[in-house]
């Protein structure tokens, strides 16, 4: 009866299509063997070792495979298959989750083999784990996550473009840093990301969208404060720029309403100014700013007061001796209890 029991199994392995079987084979104290070869984790040449990895990548074995990349990398680091394991290895890492250490591992694998034919690959593969980590992926510990990290994206976009300044995806890393220094709120870093792709990339796919989201992050500057009155004039120029040399792009209508916001928020900043000199007595700056909240928008409310403004304070401006009173229009006599030398005109 036992003899029956063991030979059953064995007759029915007998009978299974060769296709079926495992070319990878578990020993106790042996680990993996590939029947196909005979070799264990360490083959007899590279090119046999560099396919016995990709067994185990094939069956989605990645510890195993990384093992027998190592190796080959570690055993024969000149040889012509070193690369491709290297860059093999970094990919089990990342099929893994280990997002950081792939990462290290593809900048191993281009700084060690720059001429290879898997260093563009490699760059593409950073640029994805970059972007991971600009769209949220958390920092990890452990394997537990502790909140999102753009310092790792900006480092990864960063080596990119040392990596290949000129090459076909430094453009996009840049922009990409860009994206990821505007989430941080450092928008002198994102505007020089922006800056050097139109300086250095001008005939990039990306020129137009960078010339747009120069514009959108001086107008963000611009209003990280109460409004910074520089750099919503950059913004503006900036939207002006995008609209001009791309007139068909798809952000041309979002330029424009940022343009018509950023011109009241100008009205209504300069118009805050001249008031704060009129009230200070300055009649000289209020005066400029009045005329400057007339050249921007003289159809708006404050453009139609600043008019009747820039007319009372015109004769004290030409003539500073004149007395504030002596500006109201007209030669009409100060209202009843004013004293001399002394006007409002708010």
């Amino acid at each position: 009866m036992l003899i029956r029991r063991l030979l059953l199994p064995l007759l029915l392995i007998a009978l299974l299509p060769a296709r079926l079987y495992a070319p990878l084979v578990w020993r106790p104290g042996e680990g993996w063997t590939d029947e196909s070869t005979g070799a264990g984790l360490s083959a007899s040449s590279s090119r046999d070792q560099l396919a016995l990895g990709k067994k185990f990548l094939d069956a989605k074995d990645y510890d195993n495979a990384m093992r027998a990349f190592m190796v080959l990398v570690r055993r024969w680091p000149y040889s012509f298959f070193a690369p491709e394991a290297q860059f093999r290895i970094a990919e089990c890492l990342e099929k893994r989750g280990d997002f950081l250490k792939a990462n290290k591992a593809y900048d191993k694998m281009i700084q060690k083999y720059p001429a290879s034919s898997f260093f563009e690959q490699a760059l593409e593969r950073k640029l994805a784990i970059g972007n991971l980590y600009l769209a949220g992926e958390p920092q990890r510990v452990m394997g537990v996550p502790f909140g999102p990290s753009m310092k790792i994206a900006v480092d990864i976009f960063e080596s990119i473009i040392r990596a290949a300044p000129y090459g076909r995806l430094a453009p996009i890393a840049e922009f990409q840093l860009g994206l990821a220094r505007t989430k941080e709120k450092k928008y002198s870093e994102a505007i020089a990301a922006y800056s050097r792709i139109l300086d250095k990339y001008p005939n990039s796919e990306l020129a137009d969208d960078a010339q747009y989201q120069l514009g959108y992050t001086w107008y963000l500057s611009a209003l990280a404060t109460a409004y910074d009155q520089s750099a919503g004039e950059k913004a503006v120029e900036a939207f002006e720029d995008y609209i001009i040399r791309y007139p068909l792009g798809d952000k041309v209508a979002a330029a424009r309403e940022h343009l018509e916001l950023l011109k009241k928020r100008s009205t209504l900043g300069s118009f805050s100014i001249a008031s704060f000199y009129e009230k200070t007595r300055n009649y000289k700056a209020a005066f400029i700013y009045y005329s400057d909240v007339i050249r921007q928008n003289p159809q708006s409310e404050q453009g139609k007061i600043a008019e009747q403004k820039v007319k009372q304070l015109r004769p004290m401006v030409e003539n500073p001796d004149i007395s504030p009173i002596a500006g109201i229009a007209e030669g009409k006599k100060p209202a009843k209890g004013h004293r001399k030398g002394r006007l409002s005109l708010v």
